[in-house]
């Protein structure tokens, strides 16, 4: 029993004695622990990693929010808004439509943009986009220019003026000549416009808006008025309702078609529902209904309901359900998207693939999109 005794105590103290020396060993090898009082050495970073930091501004990723991709066999396929990753904010656009090609690109540096390309068309049955072709200055006060070029009948302008704000109240006064068809004419264009909210709580809120302009021409002016109010009510914390109308009149007469303002009045309810219930993995994003009604033309332009689930399947993977049925487009579906969820970037991303009814039979819509976290 004692030689047992022995032999392991013997054993274990070996093992002891062989640890030591070789935590002495290390220690020695090892570089002595940094001086608190001298600084750390910087690590120069790599030229093509400084490089490529100084060219991806920090808000790059917060531009896809306005980029749409998709590939939809009845209005074809194509990405419009894609952002560069540039400190300006360029984009790029190209989309095949089922009788032209969409394409362009933008550029919007410190306060002037340029466009160039040939933009979508929307006249009935047209088989050739809107050559377009822009520089535009626009600071929010001071020195402002702008030039336009276009065909398929769009109008043409030069303009110059300046821009002025004080308080709540933002002026502009621009001398400009435009073309459009055989028309062709000199002007004067000044505009006022202001808004206030009037109220702000959390049970409701009121704003109004109001803008007055006039186009003066060597024959004939136009002046117009836009008046716009919204009220918005929140019985919930999760629920709100907002009710807007904007009146527009209109007296005299504009020589250039796409200059020109006639009588016009909408209205829109907007109600929103987003109680964020879970249910393990799964969540209850919101409820949202949409509707537009232009009077003057006795049309709805929205009316739409949908409904959002979420399930989070990993930690970096969302995927939303969205029920949907569209009164105007008469047609309903179920979207899925799939988004990559990373705290690096302030949206998500993902695909998204829409299977949509309609009183023509079904189509499958494909397209890339930005989501709320």
């Amino acid at each position: 029993m004692e030689d047992v005794f022995s032999r392991s105590f013997k054993k274990s103290a070996a093992s002891l004695l062989c640890a030591s020396l070789l935590g002495v060993a290390a220690a020695q090898s090892a570089p002595a622990p940094p001086d608190p009082a001298q600084p750390s050495p910087v690590q120069p970073q790599p030229t093509f990693t400084a490089r490529l930091l100084e060219l991806i501004p920090s808000d790059y990723f917060g531009r896809f929010g306005s980029t749409t991709a998709f590939a939809d066999s009845s209005s074809g396929y194509g990405i419009r808004g894609l952002p560069l990753p540039l400190k300006a904010d360029a984009r790029f656009t190209f989309i095949s439509h089922p009788n032209y090609l969409e394409y362009a690109a933008s550029l919007r540096e410190g306060d002037t943009s340029y466009v160039a390309g040939r933009l979508q068309n929307d006249d009935g049955g047209a088989t050739q986009g809107v050559g377009h072709l822009e520089v535009t200055h626009n600071p929010y006060t001071g020195l402002q220019y702008g030039a336009l070029l276009q065909d398929q009948g769009r109008s043409s302008r030069f303009t110059v003026g300046y821009a002025w704000a004080g308080g709540p109240v933002h002026a502009l006064a621009e001398a400009g000549y435009a073309v459009q068809g055989a028309t062709n004419a000199a002007y004067l264009h000044f505009e006022e416009s202001a808004g206030a909210q009037l109220v702000n709580n959390p049970a409701f809120s009121v704003s109004v808006a109001g803008t007055v302009r006039s186009y003066v021409f060597t024959d004939t002016t136009q002046l117009s008025t836009d008046l716009s109010a919204s009220f918005t009510v929140r019985p919930t914390d999760f629920s709100s309702v907002t009710v807007s109308q904007l009146e527009r009149f209109a007296v005299g007469s504009n020589p250039i078609p796409d200059l020109n303002l006639a009588r016009y009045d909408r209205s829109n309810i907007d109600v929103l529902v987003a109680p964020k219930l879970a249910f393990g993995p799964l969540s209850w994003r919101d409820v949202q209904y949409h509707y537009q009604r232009s009077w003057q033309a006795s049309t709805d332009d929205v009316n739409s309901l949908s409904a959002t689930l979420r399930a989070d399947l990993a930690a970096p993977v969302v995927l939303d359900l969205t029920p949907h049925r569209d009164w105007v487009a008469n047609e309903y579906g179920v979207r899925a998207d799939l988004f990559y969820r990373s705290a690096a970037f302030p949206v998500l991303f993902g695909p998204s693939l829409d299977y949509l009814w309609t009183g023509v039979g079904s189509r499958w819509v494909f397209s890339v999109k930005a989501g709320v976290k």
